[in-house]
């Protein structure tokens, strides 16, 4: 079994095995500063949910999906049993109002 020994050599030596002695010099410092990722964007929905509606509207949960349901005023999306509505859609026809 090899020797390990740690010291305290450049980062350019941080793993460094020797054949002649057979032992492995493992450095306390890290071989590269880690890196500083810039902040994502934060992406705005496109949609709004049935329960914004009803917060937006200051009506119930029920009334708003029943709005959504009857109406061809503004874009109402269905994917699967999820509704969702266009943000600029709905944001038109609300600023009509």
């Amino acid at each position: 079994m090899k020797n390990f020994q740690t010291s305290d050599s450049s980062p350019s030596k941080a793993l460094h095995n020797t054949l002649e002695t057979g032992t492995i010099e493992v450095s306390k410092t890290s071989a590269a500063e880690p890196q500083t990722r810039p902040q994502a964007a934060r992406l705005e929905p496109l949609v709004y949910r049935v329960e914004e509606i009803a917060q937006l509207l200051a009506i119930s949960s029920r009334a708003a999906y029943n709005l959504c349901n009857a109406t061809k005023d503004f874009r109402v999306l269905r994917i699967g049993t999820s509704i969702r509505v266009n943000k600029q859609s709905f944001d038109s026809w609300f600023a009509a109002l």
